[in-house]
């Protein structure tokens, strides 16, 4: 899903693509790793000073109300968060080094699968993180 499908989803539910919404989603966007409140607060200030926290927090109970973000809990972190790119749940790869996520799309396995239908459990959505060290912090590590 690109920035014009998370638009188009805004739109087809009815959500005005207000200036600062634009700005607010942008900043999930555009980043490369998921990111914490300060961080959105910071790059919508700099694109808009008249954004503050209740309106990014407004706009977050719409976007995960519409299934597009996820919010991730690293250990000993505040939390942070991310578009959810893809349709009805989110897996991403976290680095412990440099706090890149990656969503990556593969959905449950036939085992998951199975204890949901064996549980009788109507599964509505799900969220999976994953950590360890990306490429360039593992070689680190190594050298150190």
């Amino acid at each position: 899903m690109d920035f014009n499908n998370v638009i188009n989803i805004l739109k087809n539910k009815g959500y005005k693509l207000t200036n600062q919404r634009k700005i607010i989603i942008e900043a999930l966007y555009f980043s490369n790793k998921p990111i914490s409140m300060e961080e959105w607060l910071q790059y919508t200030k700099n694109k808009n000073p008249n954004i503050n926290l209740s309106t990014i927090y407004r706009n977050i109970d719409v976007l995960e109300d519409l299934g597009l973000l996820s919010k991730i809990r690293p250990k000993d972190e505040n939390v942070k968060y991310a578009l959810n790119l893809s349709e009805k749940h989110s897996h991403f790869l976290i680095c412990k080094g440099c706090g890149k996520a990656e969503e990556i799309e593969c959905c449950l396995s036939k085992e998951f699968q199975k204890i949901i239908d064996d549980k009788e459990f109507d599964l509505i959505e799900h969220n999976l993180e994953l950590y360890g060290y990306c490429k360039e912090c593992h070689n680190k590590l190594k050298k150190s």
